[in-house]
């Protein structure tokens, strides 16, 4: 048995992203997928770059090139931070938190989409197996 289990997440990134893509252009709501990763992110706190690549599970210049589209686009801003002067602190603007919560409704209904043929117990089990794969390659 070809254990392709590369295809099945990709395949079906793939559809989540596009999903959310197209509701937030129905909604006229002006951030990717990847955006929304990182706004929501900064809803609960500051960080820095290096803080929201980890906790997003991006690299670092994936995390830069976000970083810089926000900001041209008014909805996070960057200070240098106090106590290391080579880091920033990124943080969320009143535009950047009317933003992120308008696509909260969209990107929750995405996810009723996505999990409307699993109950709690499959669910629980997937986020199981995913875990186990993600952890065999972060060793």
């Amino acid at each position: 048995m070809k254990k392709e289990i590369g295809i099945y997440i990709d395949r079906t990134y793939k559809v989540v992203r596009q999903d959310l893509i197209n509701r937030f252009k129905v909604a006229n709501i002006d951030i990717t997928p990847e955006q929304w990763v990182i706004l929501s992110k900064l809803e609960t706190a500051t960080m820095s770059q290096a803080d929201l690549a980890s906790e997003s599970f991006k690299d670092k210049h994936t995390v830069s090139r976000i970083i810089d589209l926000l900001q041209k686009k008014g909805f996070v801003k960057r200070t240098q931070d106090p106590e290391d002067g080579r880091r920033y602190l990124i943080s969320l603007t009143e535009a950047g938190s009317a933003e992120t919560n308008k696509a909260r409704e969209h990107v929750y209904a995405s996810r009723e989409l996505g999990w409307e043929n699993l109950n709690e117990e499959e669910y629980r089990h997937l986020r199981t197996l995913l875990d186990k794969v993600f952890n065999s390659y972060s060793k």
